[in-house]
């Protein structure tokens, strides 16, 4: 795959975001793009013959002999750009009128405009990046923090690649191992099933260890949503505020303030939080304040948090237990007992009150105390809200971490292939452990590309945009 090149038309976009800015880059790549650029680009007389590979020239964008914009063109060789084909970036003014004429001057003299992210596969096909490296293109281009972007940068440099391959290299010295038996039985070889069965398990440990880190992942990809549940009067709009640091939410002592849910965002150790204020649980005949409370459950049942607010000053009241007791059994909780400025002992008797009432009733649960009249309390929480977000095992920031749904599925197919091989060979079946061992192998080829079906490609590269 490496060398051959597979197409031979000349493809152009614009790279650069829509709307006028200083500069605008238009892409263009395929065979014989520079002598395409010749007949457009005209800088000290210079022809396609004599461009050099990672140059930039300056002169002017024509339509025969009429000049629409002065520009500087960089120019790249056949296996020495992003496509792995010959291609040139033009910079131009950064007008979408000029923009647009030079592309279709491109499309004049024999381009066409690319396919959403058309680049990035050709680049893939002329061998110029993996799969998960091409995906982590698109990954980098959607960041929305400093985390996902380095997550996507390491991806894109090669981390994960090299932790599949390094499970991949495993699996086909066992299976090596397993096929001499299979293909000369009459030499009478011994099995050594004990050494098999151990490097089968190091390989699903391996595995196991990539799909720990998917949920960490994908929260930094997709961001996280928190919602702040509580009885009316508990200071829900007040903790908002505090964590937003802005005063976005009505606060008042009058009960039932906040009828519907307003949200933002905030950044919790590079993750993107985005966080509600709800209306306060209670029994209500006024209709709009039921609707309120009716919709801040549903958006809890949704959420991968939820913050309960209890206030210090009424404590655990039998109206935060039944509103306890609706919340689903594994979501992850985080109790704030609030206005702890109130407190004499601390909160401590609070504390083990409400630790009690939940032992058995929600899995997963941290209780702080937290003061958001008085600003207090948000290193507990940054630090309760990430040990309940992420597996313990994926805490290390320089670990391969999975972001995308497709190689977690995968990697789901290899951990059961793994888990049916070792079954397969307590049976003695080795055609089958042999069987489950090429399909684990596949599924990792997927993930890298070396086995994907032409239709997932074109579905995974038409989510890119134009210019990628």
């Amino acid at each position: 795959m490496g060398e051959k090149f597979y197409f031979e038309d000349i493809i152009c976009a614009k790279a650069t975001p829509s709307g006028s800015s200083a500069v605008a880059i238009i892409r263009v790549s395929g065979k014989d793009s520079w002598r395409l650029l010749s007949k457009i680009f005209k800088s000290m007389n210079k022809n396609f013959s004599s461009f050099k590979t990672h140059r930039a020239y300056y002169g002017d964008i024509v339509d025969d002999q009429e000049v629409v914009d002065n520009a500087l063109v960089i120019t790249f060789k056949e296996k020495s750009s992003f496509t792995g084909e010959e291609s040139f970036e033009i910079n131009c003014h950064g007008s979408e009128i000029i923009a647009s004429l030079i592309l279709k001057i491109l499309i004049k003299n024999g381009a066409r405009l690319a396919d959403p992210g058309e680049f990035s596969k050709r680049g893939f096909l002329n061998g110029k990046m993996n799969l998960a490296e091409a995906e982590s293109i698109m990954d980098i281009v959607s960041s929305s923090t400093k985390q996902s972007a380095l997550i996507a940068v390491r991806q894109l440099s090669g981390r994960l690649t090299s932790q599949i391959n390094e499970i991949k290299n495993k699996i086909a010295d066992l299976l090596a191992d397993v096929e001499v038996y299979i293909d000369y039985p009459e030499e009478d070889l011994k099995i050594d099933e004990e050494k098999w069965k151990n490097e089968i398990s190091l390989i699903k440990d391996l595995t196991e260890n990539l799909l720990a880190g998917f949920e960490r992942g994908k929260f930094y990809r997709k961001g996280v949503e928190a919602v702040i549940l509580g009885k009316t009067n508990a200071g829900k709009s007040t903790m908002f505020n505090y964590l937003l640091d802005f005063d976005k939410a009505i606060v008042s002592d009058i009960h039932g303030t906040t009828r519907d849910y307003i949200d933002a965002i905030i950044n919790v150790a590079g993750y993107g939080v985005r966080i509600y204020d709800t209306a306060g649980l209670r029994e209500t005949n006024d209709p709009i304040e039921y609707e309120g409370a009716r919709r801040a459950r549903e958006l809890a049942k949704n959420s991968d948090i939820v913050l309960y607010l209890i206030g210090y000053d009424y404590g655990l009241t039998e109206e935060d237990k039944n509103n306890l007791k609706s919340i689903e059994k594994n979501k992850k909780v985080i109790i704030v007992i609030n206005k702890i400025e109130l407190s004499n002992d601390e909160g401590e008797k609070l504390y083990s009150d409400i630790d009690f009432f939940l032992k058995s009733l929600i899995d997963n649960y941290r209780i702080i105390k937290m003061s958001g009249l008085n600003k207090f309390g948000v290193e507990d929480f940054n630090e309760a809200f990430l040990s309940l977000l992420i597996n313990e095992k994926s805490r290390e920031q320089n670990d391969p971490i999975i972001t995308n749904e497709r190689h977690k599925d995968l990697l789901d197919k290899t951990k059961i292939n793994l888990i049916n091989a070792l079954k397969e060979l307590d049976n003695e079946l080795l055609d089958i452990t042999a069987f489950e061992l090429r399909e684990a192998l596949d599924n990792l080829g997927e993930i890298t590309g070396e086995i994907t079906p032409s239709d997932i490609l074109n579905k995974i590269f038409s989510t890119f945009c134009i210019g990628k």
